[in-house]
């Protein structure tokens, strides 16, 4: 055989082009779903988004909780503040010199002209101590006197010039 004479026996018609010896004949095949089906990634996506917005409501209620809470603190203090200033304010009061002199007076105590001290680093005392003299105490007043001081119109017998309107 030579390289131009066909293969095929001179009598034979060709092939028609659908068909192959031996196979069936080809035919268009409907397409793959390739895709996820749709309902589990909606029903997914609808609990994440429920599930976000869930925490974010929890979330500003835990902040707005804790902002109050704040709030009421800070009143607190500011309050607790205010008492303490009042407090170390009376405590200065109290403590000044007059207040306790005029104090130690009212429990009998009696200021000392020579009073002596304590070193506390060694305990020595420096000065001679003197007792304290307490003044004399006030005169009592007479029964007579203090129950009727003046003698009064009505009692002398005689009338005032007040009272007879001259």
């Amino acid at each position: 055989m030579s390289l131009l004479q066909p293969s095929r026996p001179l009598g034979a018609s060709p092939a028609p082009a659908g068909k192959v010896a031996g196979r069936r004949p080809l035919r268009l095949v409907p397409p793959l779903r390739t895709g996820a089906p749709r309902a589990p990634f909606v029903v997914l996506l609808g609990t994440l988004l429920t599930g976000g917005l869930a925490g974010l409501l929890f979330l500003h209620t835990a902040l707005a909780e804790d902002s109050f809470r704040l709030h009421d603190l800070k009143n607190r203090s500011a309050v607790l503040t205010d008492r303490e200033q009042a407090l170390e304010q009376l405590v200065a009061v109290e403590a000044s010199p007059k207040r306790l002199s005029a104090r130690a007076e009212a429990l009998g105590m009696v200021r000392s002209e020579n009073p002596a001290f304590i070193r506390l680093s060694d305990g020595k005392v420096l000065g001679k101590p003197k007792a304290g003299v307490a003044p004399p105490p006030p005169p009592a007043p007479s029964p007579s006197a203090s129950t009727d001081p003046s003698p009064s119109p009505s009692a002398s017998g005689s009338p005032s010039p007040s009272a007879s309107g001259q």
